[in-house]
């Protein structure tokens, strides 16, 4: 369901529209029919006959799907569209943090389309899998629940989310925190991406997760050590 009015977007779907239907290939339709996820299909045996047959098909529909789905809604500044932030960490995700798995980066695009829109997990898993599905259900908050038991319940899906999906969290906060820089917003950002990364540092054991949580943890500290973040603006 939609965020209420503090929402960090400035306008929001209206829930009675109706639900948008993404146009896909005859090879698309296949693939996204499968209720057992994309995974198998993304992992071919052999060398890729078609570019229809390619994880980068399926990138580029999330994209136009989350676009349309985003369509409406803008940062808080009331003008940058919300779509500049899926893109913004699809690309830390995959260029920064240097996670090539398609589910996750798929998941990443559209990790705040049922969130924040009248959508629902089962249309993800219609069109783009079960696996998709699930990374998106973690990656998502149920603003139905109080803040408190909200928060509890998504840092408790977060701590046993596959690693790939706990670096895609990361790579939101980072976002959120480079955003938010001369903001008003940008001390509770810095503590919430503290406390995020705390109960990560545990968890993340790999050469890639370490970096990851590496490059946030840096980022925090030099934000919070200079003055970038000490003259407030508009919100954003």
């Amino acid at each position: 369901m939609p965020r209420r009015s503090n929402s960090k977007k400035s306008s929001r779907t209206d829930r009675r529209e109706r639900a948008i239907v993404v146009p896909q290939s005859e090879v698309l339709a296949n693939a996204f029919g499968n209720n057992l996820g994309l995974l198998s299909w993304l992992a071919p045996k052999g060398p890729f006959k078609s570019e229809l047959n390619s994880p980068t098909q399926i990138v580029l529909q999330a994209f136009r799907y989350a676009a349309l789905k985003h369509r409406q809604q803008t940062l808080a500044d009331g003008v940058t569209p919300y779509f500049v932030h899926v893109v913004r960490v699809c690309w830390i995700l995959r260029d920064v943090f240097q996670i090539k798995d398609t589910a996750t980066i798929v998941a990443s695009i559209l990790h705040d389309v049922v969130e924040d829109t009248a959508t629902g997990i089962e249309e993800i898993e219609e069109l783009f899998g079960k696996t998709i599905a699930q990374y998106v259900d973690l990656l998502t908050k149920d603003p139905a629940l109080p803040k408190r038991q909200r928060e509890r319940e998504y840092d408790e899906k977060m701590l046993n989310a596959p690693e790939t999906v706990q670096i895609a969290k990361l790579a939101d906060l980072y976002d959120n925190l480079s955003r938010r820089i001369g903001t008003t917003r940008l001390p509770s950002t810095i503590k919430n991406a503290r406390r995020l990364a705390a109960k990560f540092e545990l968890l993340l054991t790999s050469r890639r997760g370490r970096a990851a949580l590496g490059r946030l943890h840096q980022l925090i500290s030099e934000v919070d050590s200079s003055d970038l973040g000490r003259q407030p603006r508009k919100r954003t």
